[in-house]
């Protein structure tokens, strides 16, 4: 056997230096590189010796970032994103006068507007149907004849002796509770004098509310067991009256109560001089007509809280007074540009619940409807259309008409049932309608009212307390009372416009 080969003579190692410090020095040197170094130990080692070493690893580094990223861009969804909510914002934050509405602005012609026939969505519980076609026109209907009902002695109740009687003694009750509630110098109050009294301030506004309840029998300041009553409370309104023939008793612009107050004073001297021709009633009549026509919207056509220019926008609530001020206007011969009433009808048109269903009605053109005001929105606005002119046999109307009748909205004094408000429009439309749904729905509501009078008679405002938006317990019991009256006088206040004859 062959000697095996010779062993090489061990190494010294060199003083002071250790193992550690020999293992660096092999790490770091590149004559010293091991064979067994792989490529990403390389790549570790240049990252740490270089600028070279850097570029390699920013790309290395960047590269796992951008398939990291990708990666986790394919496994997530689209993201949801959530609607900001604002509940938190009251009523009176969200409007502003100059707040833009969601039309487009109408062009007026300068003769009476035609309106395209469309074919309304029926709504839950009605039966859909196709009317035949229909043109429009804003013809503003006649009222020559319109208080031919009014007058001592003169009140065609529905048939019936009964509830006839009961409704009149539960009106006289009312208006002698009325009449001890006015002061010395012959205004009323909402907001003081009687028991739960609101918190609304406007004199003007009890004032008329109260002048209107007696105007309502045929009482005049010429004639009548209240004549005194009557004339004190016109004076108070012709004094109150500045020369811009505003009637409101506030100098603060924009209070909710504003026009409301004006177009309920603008009635009362409207209907007085309607009914006694009265000459002194003239002027300040005239100057409340023309202060209100000034103050719609001149080209969106409705009113609001304070006047309004072209950007600022109207309620059919307010809309609703002021045109039924208008309407008491003509009969009492004052003249109302017919481009009021082509402006006013326009603005129904943008309150109405879509651009295709107007049967249905809601508070303002930039909200969206809402269950809560649909009976008393869609009355007041039924009512403003048979002003202006819609016939008694038009479908939308018939629609609107079948939506009040509906058993949801059967009158009932209860909690959270009444609303007066609604009764209030209701009655007027369906009596404008005529036969036997008007006469049911007149005396079933007749009821309810009479049966909770108090027995001084006025009617309780809170007891029970009625739908939030009545508003009872803020204009308090004297406005609970008169538009109980309003309600019951509803028969004689006005000759139904679509029935000469009707009672």
């Amino acid at each position: 056997m062959s000697a095996p080969p010779p062993q090489p003579a061990p190494r010294r190692r060199s003083r002071g230096t250790t193992g550690k410090r020999r293992r660096r020095l092999i790490n770091t040197s590149p004559d010293t590189e091991p064979a067994s170094l792989n490529w990403l130990d390389r790549l570790k080692r240049d990252a740490r010796t270089g600028v070279g070493g850097l570029f390699v690893s920013g790309l290395f580094h960047t590269a796992l970032l951008i398939i990291g990223a990708l990666i986790l861009i394919a496994s997530v969804e689209d993201p949801v994103i959530l609607p900001l909510d604002v509940g938190w914002l009251t009523a009176a934050d969200q409007t502003t006068e100059e707040k833009q509405p969601l039309y487009a602005p109408v062009e007026l012609p300068n003769t009476p507007r035609e309106v395209e026939p469309t074919t309304p969505t029926p709504t839950p519980d009605q039966e859909p149907e196709d009317p035949p076609p229909i043109v429009r026109r804003v013809t503003p209907v006649d009222v020559s004849d319109a208080l031919r009902n009014r007058g001592l002695g003169r009140n065609p109740l529905p048939e019936n002796s009964e509830h006839n009687e009961d409704a009149q003694r539960a009106i006289e009750k009312a208006l002698s509770w009325l009449s001890r509630q006015q002061q010395q110098d012959g205004r009323w109050s909402l907001h003081e004098g009687y028991p739960n009294p609101g918190s609304i301030k406007t004199d003007t506004g009890a004032t008329a509310l109260a002048l209107l309840a007696f105007l309502g029998t045929g009482q005049t300041h010429q004639g009548g067991e209240y004549q005194q009553v009557i004339a004190k409370g016109l004076d108070w309104l012709r004094n109150n009256q500045r020369p811009s023939g505003d009637l409101f008793d506030l100098v603060e612009q924009g209070k909710e109560a504003h026009f409301y107050a004006h177009s309920q004073g603008t009635i009362a001297i409207c209907e007085a001089l309607a009914l006694t021709g009265d000459p002194d009633l003239t002027e300040p009549a005239q100057r409340a007509v023309d202060f209100l026509t000034a103050a719609q919207n001149p080209v969106k056509g409705g009113w609001k809280y304070r006047p309004l220019n072209e950007t600022g926008v109207g309620d059919l609530s307010v809309t609703g007074w002021a045109l039924m001020a208008l309407h008491t206007a003509r009969m009492a011969g004052i003249e109302v540009s017919p481009e009021t009433y082509l402006l006013a009808s326009s603005f129904l048109d943008s309150v109405q619940e879509s651009p295709v269903e107007d049967a249905f009605y809601k508070y303002r053109p930039d909200w969206a409807a809402e269950e809560s005001q649909r009976w008393s929105m869609t009355a007041e606005g039924l009512l403003c259309r048979q002003w202006l002119g819609w016939e008694r046999e038009d479908p939308s109307l018939q629609r609107g008409v079948r939506f009040l009748l509906s058993e949801r909205n059967t009158p009932e004094w209860k909690h959270g049932r009444r609303n007066l408000y609604a009764w209030y429009y209701t009655a007027q439309t369906l009596h404008n309608m005529g036969g036997d749904d008007w006469t049911a729905w007149y005396l079933s509501v007749q009821s309810e009212i009479v049966s909770q009078q108090a027995s001084d008679g006025s009617w309780h405002p809170t007891r029970p307390a009625g739908v939030p938006l009545e508003y009872a317990s803020s204009a308090g019991r004297l406005y609970i009372t008169v538009l109980s009256v309003l309600i019951l006088e509803t028969p004689y206040r006005h000759a139904p416009i679509y029935e000469k004859d009707a009672g």
